[in-house]
């Protein structure tokens, strides 16, 4: 069997619009670098990530608080196409169930201290630190939470893939039971096919999709979409397919600030008429802090990702933060660039996508 490594990037993705979805590309912080590429030149490759909680966030800010889309005074480009993005965002509680997330906003300190008590409750395996911010009772939060954990049918079993000096953590299909456990949507070759992991509960789907349109989760969405029927195949090992199954374990763990939001000033009609009212501009309202928090885990039995999401808005952003023979062998190994991708059952809407391109995030 061979055994290939893959050179890791990633996507994460949590925002979606239906079969023709059109997810933006959001530069995050650092590079992950390959030390050559195939040409053997010296190489950067950006990571871009896509998640959902922040779409829950900005709606919350709007439904909740503004009654209407948020409206900045700025002729930034990057800034208003992000806004316009958030704005027309149709990504919604429905792609989720109500026990895997937790959305609040309102005024003040009350509100912070309300989030990290209810968002504590209801999530007790809750990672991420209470949120460590001061607001005057005029300032305004907006807040989203995320948390799924899927288990596989049946465990794969365990193996270790030695690449650059050093071993890295892989999981693979071994015996007839863990094939079961892989369904093919589609196989057309080793480099390009789309397969489906079996998970205990089927009210989730997590997907792998190998080496489709790699810039962009959209053609997966679609193709998904087609192939992602009933009564999926598995793979087999008998006289006419030969089937094997590789991935690597995965971890991330990451924090983004958005930036090129910080300090906008807004216009809603609410914000203006309370600058009115305290004497002062009508654009006194401003953008004091929007970050977001994710972490993602894969291995042998189980994936599991969790987002969170926080908008402060404030007279002043003095916001104080803390975090080939007879038979034909098909191989499925997850060697090259491949999606991750989570979805409700029910749902052509995904919550969670991964892009895996670069061995960094591979464990070792």
């Amino acid at each position: 069997m061979k055994k290939l490594i893959l050179l890791l990037s990633i996507v994460v993705v949590l925002s979606a619009c239906g079969q023709q979805t059109d997810l933006s590309k959001i530069n995050i912080t650092g590079r992950v670098c390959s030390k050559y590429n195939e040409v053997g030149d010296h190489k950067c490759e950006w990571n871009y990530v896509w998640w959902a909680a922040m779409n829950f966030a900005w709606n919350e800010l709007k439904e909740n608080i503004l009654k209407e889309d948020v409206i900045l005074d700025t002729k930034d480009k990057k800034a208003l196409d992000l806004a316009k993005n958030l704005n027309k965002s149709i990504i919604t509680k429905k792609i989720l169930d109500e026990a895997s997330y937790y959305v609040k906003s309102g005024y003040g300190q009350k509100t912070v201290d309300l989030i990290n008590k209810e968002s504590k409750e209801k999530f007790p395996q809750k990672s991420f630190w209470d949120l460590q911010i001061t607001l005057k009772d005029k300032d305004i939060i907006s807040y989203a939470y995320f948390y799924k954990k899927v288990e596989y049918k049946e465990p794969f079993d365990k193996t270790n893939i030695y690449f650059k000096w050093e071993y890295y953590k892989w999981f693979e299909a071994w015996n007839d039971k863990q094939r079961e456990n892989v369904k093919i949507l589609n196989y057309e070759n080793d480099d390009k096919f789309i397969v489906k992991l079996n998970l205990k509960d089927n009210s989730d789907e997590l997907i792998l999709v190998k080496w489709y349109d790699m810039q962009s989760p959209n053609e997966a969405i679609k193709v998904i979409n087609e192939y992602n029927k009933d009564n999926l195949k598995s793979l087999v090992y008998n006289d006419t397919y030969h089937d094997f199954f590789q991935a690597p374990n995965i971890k991330l763990d990451y924090h983004r600030d958005y930036e090129v939001m910080i300090k906008k000033r807004l216009l809603n009609k609410v914000l203006v008429e309370q600058c009115k009212k305290d004497g002062l501009p009508d654009n006194c309202y401003e953008i004091a802090a929007m970050f977001e928090n994710i972490k993602f885990d894969m291995d042998n039995k189980w994936a599991k990702v969790e987002n969170e999401a926080v908008i402060i808005v404030a007279e002043k952003s003095m916001v104080m933060l803390t975090e080939k023979p007879k038979y034909k062998e098909r191989n499925f190994y997850l060697d090259k660039d491949y999606w991750i991708i989570m979805k409700r059952q029910k749902s052509n809407i995904p919550y969670f996508v991964l892009w895996v391109k670069n061995w960094n995030l591979m464990k070792k």
